[in-house]
């Protein structure tokens, strides 16, 4: 049985800024990557800077292998930099166009490793947007915190540069995420946002005066995945990282976006 429990907002930057190049929206071009090879038609890695609080790793695109057995690996490791400023990598993957209404998915198999998140999640702001953006923060998530895989946090944010207004809510699934691939789906309309696990409703919002949810009239979103390395001072939400040797990976397969109000989720 999949429960649900609200969650105090946490101010949290769950995303990357980058360069100030603008972007055209992507309208109609639904695709299923399997996620064997990057396809860069599609997606780009990031590669050479870092977020900062937050998050503690940097981004490299070596972070991110792929393969036809397990799909796109996404490993945080230590590896410190000659000058000191920072000691470990991780990957982001990031798709190039920004994208409308309409259904998007995943198959992922992410960390067991407290201090750690795993995402997936689509994402706009200041410095990632479209030609028609308004160039505030807006996002819509499905994240793993790796210090319990046996739940999943989903939430969104609309039009919040300063990340004030989170919405998040923590469902409790019947499995352990980190041990095989389960099926995550965010299904995003004018009216509400629909999240589903293994092809099964698990929470809608709807989109209200008071609890606004992002609207493709204000920005077009990118879809995004990553694994990232959470400071200790919160390690109250995500657990707290013991440097112990290893590598956490998180596996990606089956990403999908099928545009419109009327889309289906399709496990596969």
């Amino acid at each position: 049985m999949l429960t649900i429990k609200s969650l105090t907002p946490l101010a949290l930057m769950a995303c990357s800024f980058v360069s100030s190049s603008v972007f055209a929206a992507n309208t109609n071009n639904n695709f299923l990557d399997p996620l064997e090879t990057l396809n860069s038609e599609i997606w780009w890695k990031s590669d050479g800077w870092s977020n900062g609080f937050p998050f503690v790793n940097r981004w490299e695109g070596e972070a991110i292998t792929f393969s036809e057995d397990q799909g796109m690996a996404i490993t945080l490791s230590k590896t410190p930099l000659s000058d000191g400023s920072s000691d470990y990598q991780s990957g982001e993957l990031r798709s190039h166009d920004f994208y409308r209404y309409g259904c998007f998915e995943a198959e992922i198999k992410p960390v067991n490793e407290p201090g750690v998140v795993s995402a997936f999640f689509l994402f706009a702001g200041p410095y990632d947007k479209d030609e028609n953006s308004n160039g505030m923060h807006n996002e819509i998530d499905i994240e793993f915190l790796g210090d319990n895989t046996n739940a999943v946090q989903i939430n969104y944010w609309t039009n919040d540069d300063r990340y004030e207004n989170s919405n998040e809510k923590l469902i409790y699934l019947n499995f352990d995420a980190s041990e095989d691939y389960h099926h995550y789906a965010i299904k995003w309309t004018k009216k509400r946002i629909k999240w589903y696990i293994d092809g099964e409703l698990v929470h809608t919002e709807k989109n209200t005066p008071e609890t606004p949810t992002p609207s493709a009239k204000d920005s077009t979103l990118r879809i995004m995945a990553n694994v990232w390395l959470t400071d200790s001072r919160i390690s109250n939400w995500a657990g707290e990282y013991t440097e112990a040797g290893q590598t956490p990976t998180a596996y990606f397969r089956n990403i999908r976006y099928t545009q419109g109000a009327k889309c289906e989720i399709t496990p596969q």
